[in-house]
């Protein structure tokens, strides 16, 4: 039954990194890539001692002739300077949606390699642990 249940659990998580992973392919192929200013840096703030963890970034780039003013999604140890241009890679159909240049090569390779383990880890479990493979 345990073999089962960790099966399953990587199961999970090569269809979550599947879903992230063309997300990812997506922008890499038909995302445009525009040089954006970081206007504003928050900080990630959590526990009861409020530490920060992390910090995030509004950008504003122009899309078409219209300013576009949106938050990154991924949190950084160092914030990026405020004024500072960085090159983003944006959906197209949604502009609001965008990856940093540099972080979209890495998180494709990032997610690629959590799939293939991934899919070593269920197939071991699945085939009973028994160290067939």
């Amino acid at each position: 039954m345990q073999e089962i249940i960790w099966g399953a659990v990587g199961i999970i998580i090569i269809i979550v990194s599947a879903i992230m992973l063309k997300g990812l392919l997506y922008l890499k192929k038909h995302g445009v890539t525009a040089l954006a200013e970081v206007i504003e840096v928050k900080e990630i703030v959590r526990g009861k001692r409020k530490r920060v963890e992390g910090y995030t970034h509004k950008m504003r780039y122009e899309v078409e002739g219209k300013m576009i003013e949106a938050d990154d999604k991924a949190g950084y140890n160092q914030p990026l300077a405020v004024g500072s241009k960085q090159v983003i890679v944006y959906d197209p159909k949604k502009p609001e949606r965008f990856e940093y240049e540099d972080g979209l090569k890495k998180n494709i390779t990032l997610f690629t390699v959590l799939i293939v383990v991934t899919v070593c880890f269920s197939a071991y479990w699945i085939a009973g642990g028994t160290g067939i493979l």
